[in-house]
């Protein structure tokens, strides 16, 4: 399981002109991908990302989401923040779990005021976790760190598990791919294009 994007949420939060909570962190290691798709695939993982925080209600719950070969994992953390994760969806004899527990213990650790008032801008404490995210982002696309994947796990059987098919299921009810992606401030116009353009076409996203 390659692990190509993560970000930490404040729950309950609303970002201005961004349909969803406040993004406290994020983490991208996107160079499977080809160059040209790089920024889009980043904005369409942010407002993706964004959207299934939102739609995450229950503390101790997480929910995956399986489409076109890629997975995304949603962490509702009790230390009060939703971790979200997205991953190629490799069939490993033994992949590793999502790191988004380690991401949301070690993001509160690093930047305890998050537990109260975060303010509305995106990434306000970035500086203060930005380097250990990308850090947790790059050692978890490792299956051989055992006793920290294996605490990890632990950690999760504990969670209730909701594995959504579909990407509609995950959001809020009633919520539309088309509607979500045309109201977008986290997609450019550029990107909103390729969607477009890829529907017209009848084809998937080859990165979503």
């Amino acid at each position: 399981m390659k692990i190509l994007f993560s970000a930490v949420f404040k729950p309950g939060t609303e970002a201005p002109g961004k349909d969803g909570p406040v993004m406290l962190s994020q983490a991208a290691e996107l160079s499977s991908l080809g160059f040209f798709q790089r920024s889009t695939a980043k904005e369409v993982f942010v407002m993706f990302s964004r959207q299934f925080a939102k739609a995450s209600t229950e503390p101790g719950q997480r929910s995956s989401v399986r489409k076109d070969g890629y997975m995304s994992h949603v962490y509702h953390s009790p230390m009060g923040v939703v971790a979200v994760c997205f991953a190629d969806d490799e069939c490993a004899p033994a992949p590793p779990p999502p790191p988004h527990p380690k991401v949301c213990e070690d993001f509160v650790l690093a930047v305890p005021q998050s537990r109260g008032d975060c303010g509305t801008a995106d990434l306000p404490h970035e500086a203060l976790f930005a380097a250990k995210h990308q850090e947790l982002l790059v050692k978890f696309q490792d299956p051989g760190q055992a006793d920290q994947l294996t605490q990890i796990m632990a950690e999760l059987e504990k969670t209730k598990l909701v594995l959504h098919e579909t990407i509609e299921a995950a959001l809020e009810r009633g919520c539309k791919i088309e509607t979500l992606i045309n109201k977008s401030n986290d997609l450019s116009g550029s990107s909103k294009m390729f969607f477009k353009t890829a529907k017209k076409q009848n084809q998937c996203c080859t990165f979503m």
